[in-house]
């Protein structure tokens, strides 16, 4: 409690300090059941886990990092299994910031073993705990951007899905000032989706409907956390990323358009580049560069 509201307050630095002298007495093992039941979750445990963003606060991402990595490898294997609430408060900021760090995948399996599988196996299918709706969109995200092998398929059904207001955000939309405290909000995850399923479509106009409703989002999630400087942060940075992709993407179609009136061979260069839009942003900043020396060299 101390923890947190010194963090609340500011003093991060402090908030810290709590924490290291909390961990040098905490017990898991004996102690994690008795505080579940005289809290309903683990406080002291979350306490390690806000340790997370309080790092990220004074910029400390490495320490964010070990932080996360030993709330998935120590915490949550000696947890009540059956206490999702506790777990998925636990798991969030770590896995968060693990796909941040390129460890997406590992976020991915992390959430399938500590919250999918127990939750099913303990609750079933009709099982219902508050944060269920957040499931399935967080396994998208991280799935969509750990993994570069999904199929035509699989991207037009997700895309479809995406793109329906009443089967996608607007059921989330009673989670969002909820969870501006924990992290990214459910509107920053869908919107992640989004602006994931546009740089993998290989529609144009599917593409262009995926990327305005990613950054509607994403703008909408910054404004809800104005109170949250971690959450709004996080916003604006995937804000200047589908940003900076707009701006390439506008390349591709601008050599579109000169293909036109340039013959057959600029046809399919452009062709080339739309197919790296779809797979590798780093190739495709390379490519729409040349495309732009090239098609200043016709002219």
């Amino acid at each position: 409690m101390q923890a947190e509201t010194l963090g609340r307050l500011g003093n991060f630095e402090e908030a810290l300090e709590v924490i290291e002298k909390v961990r040098s007495i905490y017990d898991i093992e004996t102690q994690h059941t008795a505080i579940c039941k005289a809290y309903g979750s683990d406080r002291v445990a979350q306490a390690f886990a806000s340790s997370i963003d309080l790092n990220l606060c004074l910029d400390r991402r490495v320490e964010a990092l070990h932080a996360s990595i030993h709330i998935v490898d120590v915490i949550l294997p000696k947890s009540d299994p059956k206490n999702v609430h506790n777990t998925f408060v636990l798991i969030l900021p770590a896995i968060i910031t693990m796909k941040e760090n390129g460890l997406s995948k590992e976020a991915f399996n992390a959430f399938q073993t500590r919250i999918i599988n127990p939750f099913d196996e303990h609750f079933g299918p009709g099982g219902s705990t508050w944060s269920k709706p957040l499931f399935k969109p967080i396994l998208t995200m991280l799935d969509l951007q750990a993994r570069e092998d999904h199929d035509t398929e699989t991207i037009d059904e997700l895309s479809l899905w995406a793109l329906d207001r009443e089967n996608f955000e607007q059921k989330m939309e009673r989670f969002e000032s909820i969870w501006a405290s924990h992290g990214p909000t459910p509107k920053a995850l869908l919107g992640e989706i989004c602006f994931s399923l546009a740089r993998r479509h290989r529609n144009a106009e599917k593409v262009g409907q995926l990327l305005r409703k990613a950054t509607t989002l994403m703008e909408q999630s910054a404004a809800n956390t104005v109170s949250h400087s971690l959450s709004k942060s996080y916003a604006k940075k995937k804000l200047d990323a589908m940003a900076k992709y707009q701006n390439e993407l506008n390349v591709i179609l601008e050599s579109q358009r000169v293909a036109a009136s340039h013959g057959g061979v600029y046809k399919a260069m452009v062709a080339q580049d739309w197919e790296t839009l779809g797979h590798n942003e780093s190739q495709l900043v390379a490519a729409s560069n040349e495309r732009q020396v090239m098609v200043t060299r016709a002219s």
